[in-house]
């Protein structure tokens, strides 16, 4: 695959989530054969100590009144739609 030379991959840290260019950077990890990126040795040691818990992240709520109103319209979907997701016709 040719790039550009004006094309400019970015990555993000899987420890903090700031958005890295890998050619600025040379705190790299390899873990199950892929290689991760980040900002300081921090981030990497972390990493290496435990990459299961960077890289198998959960789905945050939305919270306050926002998150419950979502929780309870998707309450109220689940009881009228079922596993169906809702139709316009």
């Amino acid at each position: 695959m040719k790039r550009s030379a004006t094309t400019t991959e970015t990555i993000i840290d899987p420890v903090c989530r700031m958005v890295l260019d890998p050619s600025k950077t040379d705190l790299v990890a390899t873990y199950q054969g892929c290689s991760y990126y980040f900002c300081a040795e921090g981030c990497r040691k972390a990493f290496e100590a435990n990459p299961k818990k960077f890289l198998e992240r959960k789905p945050t709520k939305p919270k306050g009144w926002w998150g419950r109103y979502l929780e309870r319209m998707a309450k109220s979907n689940k009881k009228v739609f079922g596993d169906r997701r809702p139709q316009c016709h």
